[in-house]
């Protein structure tokens, strides 16, 4: 196929932030790279195009706002990035220039509910007062007086199994120890991260520990070399950041700049297959496929900026998901797993919860609300008494099914069973991005019997008898397909150091490459989408690390 035949240098599939983001890099820096100038030719443009199915740009970023809240962004998806994540902090900081600001989140008088005990959170740091049954050496990392959160028993506890975890003094020195650590005579990738928990921790701690770090991912046996820097990227000491207009400002942003430097976003474009199409010489281009009756495009190369159940649901065909052509692909698919994680947002026509003495932050339970955020209604500039209110819940793993059978049947979105609310007010939809967060909410509806469900449970923590129903909510469940789950963790038995690379180019020869948050090695984060992302984009594509990250940031 001659060279100007090609429909696209580059076609991305995938408009979440680790797809937007790439292209906006091949735009703004395609004169970095040689790869890209010789593609770009004498004309100096580069052609490269976003495909996605649905009709929004952002994936598992999904910022809303209620009608009735003006100064108020919700996070559905992902919420925060933390300042050690260099590549997010420095391209909301550096590059964006988004406004954000540290979100608060345990504070000494919000409430703990424990097999039916309300404690406040500064009780919990004596072990007399947990209705649990601690062995004396556990009792004695909660001594009173010692400020110590019970979450930080997981850290003691693998600390016990390897000492070197808290001996290391940076993270590349704990990457380094992890990754030839050896337990048992067997390394360390192996081993299940709960499975090593037990060796150094009761059932009553670890049920204790669960329940107090908030998420039961963080307690799971996924493969212990990447979920141990998890559970310290939630120690007490560490800060994490909002936006002031949303995390979807993000994506919004990368999307508005990209098309003003003449990239294409197809919305409704859902890849059915890729295969090998002939290219100039040697050069192998790929040829996409599309349902909906989508004409057929081809590309020089293509990316793939999706998560492992997105790859799966795409036809096995071509030389890269054809069993017969790539055999090890399937098993590199299958080296992560996704991890259902969902969220619910409850509007309230006043903070009925300051009445229990909590304000801001959030509290935490084992029953199956978690955890809830007291969200802040003016853009993180703290509680406002005598207004109206929300609370964000948030779960995972075991919870997630019991809100889901609470969904509406077949996972279907109920009609918004909430009237009175659902028109926004002059001025609430100034900006093109107000509009889509107002739509965000509107098409995210909860149904009735979940919010009531959660209605209940939040009364129950927080001791009251009356509080007033819900004005409005809406929800996601992270499970449902394209995506699989809210963010993924490494199988036991892979060297997820090694697999992140060959994932990023799984058959050699062919110009596919692969991204996202799935295959990283900063999974949960947006930091994992970016840093795959950046991987293809230097490793393969020719580009240098951007200047606006440090040089430890880059691939």
């Amino acid at each position: 196929m001659p060279k100007s035949t090609f429909d696209y240098d580059v076609a991305i599939v995938g408009g979440g932030i680790s797809g937007i983001y790439s292209g906006w890099r091949l735009l703004s820096n395609l004169y970095d790279s040689p790869i890209l100038r010789q593609w770009a030719g004498t004309a100096g443009k580069l052609k490269v195009a976003v495909f996605e199915g649905s009709h929004r740009i952002g994936g598992r970023l999904l910022s809303a706002r209620p009608p009735g809240f003006p100064d108020t962004v919700c996070e559905i998806g992902g919420m925060r990035f933390t300042s050690a994540q260099t590549i997010v902090s420095g391209l909301v900081e550096n590059a964006l220039k988004l406004p954000h600001y540290q979100q608060i989140v345990d504070q000494d008088e919000n409430i703990v509910y424990l097999r039916g005990k309300q404690l406040r959170f500064a009780q919990t740091q004596n072990a007399t007062n947990l209705p649990y049954n601690l062995d004396w050496v556990e009792q004695q990392q909660l001594l009173p007086g010692s400020k110590a959160d019970p979450s930080g028993l997981i850290g003691w506890a693998i600390g016990q199994v390897l000492p070197g975890v808290l001996t290391a003094k940076t993270n590349q020195e704990l990457e380094t120890y992890l990754r030839t650590v050896k337990v048992d005579g067997t390394p360390l990738y192996h081993h299940g991260f709960w499975n090593l928990l037990a060796r150094a921790m009761s059932s009553e701690a670890y049920q204790l520990a669960r329940a107090m770090v908030g998420y039961d991912i963080l307690g799971s046996n996924a493969n212990a070399v990447d979920l141990i820097p998890e559970v310290f990227d939630f120690s007490p000491d560490e800060q994490f950041y909002l936006l002031n207009g949303g995390y979807d400002l993000v994506p919004w942003t990368l999307q508005q700049q990209f098309q003003s430097m003449g990239g294409e976003v197809v919305q409704g474009a859902w890849l059915k297959s890729f295969d090998k199409s002939a290219g100039e010489g040697s050069h192998a281009g790929v040829t996409l496929k599309f349902g909906g009756g989508r004409d057929p495009v081809t590309a020089r190369a293509i990316i793939l900026a999706m998560p492992r159940r997105s790859l799966e649901m795409l036809t096995p065909t071509g030389p890269v998901l054809d069993p017969a052509q790539a055999p090890h692909v399937a098993n590199l698919l299958q080296s992560v797993e996704p991890v259902p994680l969902y969220k619910i947002f409850l509007a309230y026509s006043h903070p009925w919860w300051q009445s229990a003495g909590v304000q801001q932050g959030r509290s935490l339970t084992d029953i199956p609300l978690r955890q809830c955020y007291y969200w802040p209604t003016n853009t993180g500039s703290g509680p406002m008494p005598n207004t109206n209110g929300l609370i964000m819940a948030y779960n995972d793993q075991l919870s997630v099914d019991f809100w889901a059978g609470l969904s509406a049947p077949g996972g279907k979105a109920p009609v918004r069973p909430y009237a009175g609310k659902q028109t926004a007010a002059p001025g609430e939809a100034a900006s093109a991005f107000d509009k889509r967060l107002l739509q965000n909410w509107e098409e995210h509806p909860a149904p009735h019997e979940m919010v009531m469900e959660m209605h209940r449970q939040l009364k129950r923590m927080h001791g009251v008898q009356y509080a007033p129903k819900p004005t409005d909510a809406a929800f996601m469940d992270w499970s449902a397909d394209p995506f699989g789950g809210g963010v993924h963790f490494w199988n036991r038995g892979y060297k997820s150091w090694e697999v992140l690379q060959q994932m990023t180019q799984p058959v050699p020869d062919f110009p596919c490459y692969i991204c996202g948050e799935a295959y990283s090695t900063v999974q949960t984060w947006a930091e994992g989408a970016l840093q795959t992302a950046e991987i293809v984009l230097q490793k393969h594509l020719g580009l240098p690390a951007p200047g606006w990250i440090s040089q430890s940031a880059s691939a």
